[in-house]
């Protein structure tokens, strides 16, 4: 899936304008973008070229497993030069949580396509579960809200807005409704696997209007990654992420290069999407703290890459080592009072 295509029902009236062609091309513009990605991809979710790197959003059981808080931020604009196009703004923060056995997260991610804007914000938590000596089971679950709206400024070819027209909304329609998920991660130093399940109740989800119809389809991902050290300076990391909403399911392949630790660089492919080189550094100001930063840019292989110049991503990443000092605990033993 290119972008962050929703489900949308939009209510068929009589038109007050009395040409059909127009008419038709205003409705057929209006929706276009959207009922495009509904019938070509037919996933909800915002999408991320370089998703090993942002785990939370899409599994609620990683919060908290590297042992360090952690904040991300990652911008994408997706089909530039293409009018309406997807624009993707997401935050996340997570970090251990000793008194709670686990780790808690947030995430907050805003995507606007064309008319269209839908807002998410969500709370995780998850319990963690040591096994073997490097193993570590995060079991996560999430809670929030998901946010849409859409703009009445709609534009025909001639330049008119769409008000004379009832097939469209002739005002701003904005509705809000309930989000859970569920996941289930597992790393060592070098393997990482993830299974979870984004927007549980399904069609519960559901944002209505009199204009609009918005559906929350459930997703189910998986993702796995191991990494090889191929010398004392040199890791390849090949990972996969994989996504389904039950109507449509594709995958991510990606694999980057390590160096020292410090730099990175590879590519990604997304089934009959497109194929994303990648590139980024980890900075360590000390022993503590780590800054990264990556940028993908996306070679459209669909049928659209005709209709616009490629996808740009960027992202932010900073981390600091979470060692809370152990609680002393001290007794009185009366045995030695006097």
């Amino acid at each position: 899936m290119e972008g962050s295509a929703q489900k949308l029902v939009i209510n068929n009236k009589k038109s007050k304008v009395n040409n059909p062609i127009f008419t038709m091309k205003k409705v057929l513009l209006s929706v276009s973008l959207s009922l495009s990605a509904i019938l070509v991809f037919a996933q909800q979710d915002p999408q991320f070229t370089q998703n090993p790197f942002m785990k939370l959003p899409v599994n609620a059981g990683y919060a908290g497993t590297t042992g360090s808080l952690c904040a991300t931020a990652v911008y994408r604009t997706q089909w530039v030069g293409f009018p309406g196009a997807p624009k993707t703004f997401m935050f996340t923060a997570d970090m251990p949580m000793i008194d709670l056995h686990g780790g808690i997260g947030l995430t907050v991610a805003k995507d606007n396509l064309g008319n269209f804007n839908f807002t998410m914000a969500r709370a995780a938590y998850s319990y963690h579960k040591p096994i073997g000596a490097t193993g570590l089971l995060g079991i996560g679950l999430e809670v929030g809200i998901l946010q849409s709206s859409v703009a009445y400024n709609w534009l025909a070819p001639d330049g008119t807005n769409g008000e004379a027209d009832l097939a469209i909304p002739d005002a701003g329609v904005n509705k809000m409704t309930y989000d859970i998920g569920f996941g289930a991660y597992y790393r060592t130093e070098q393997l990482h696997v993830g299974l979870s399940l984004a927007h549980i109740p399904g069609k519960g989800e559901s944002l209505k209007a009199p204009e609009f119809n918005y559906q929350a389809a459930r997703h189910y991902y998986l993702m796995a990654g191991y990494d090889f050290y191929l010398s004392s300076k040199l890791t390849l990391r090949p990972s996969t992420h994989i996504k389904t909403d039950a109507a449509v399911t594709t995958f991510d392949l990606h694999a980057n290069l390590m160096y020292d630790n410090f730099i990175w660089a590879g590519a990604s492919y997304r089934l009959q999407d497109a194929i994303a080189p990648m590139i980024g550094l980890a900075w360590k100001p000390n022993d503590k703290q780590t800054i990264k930063i990556g940028y993908a840019y996306d070679l459209g292989t669909s049928n659209l890459k005709a209709h616009h110049s490629n996808t740009h991503e960027i992202f932010v990443n900073y981390c600091i080592k979470w060692n809370r000092p152990p609680k002393i605990q001290s007794h009185i033993n009366p045995r030695f009072l006097k």
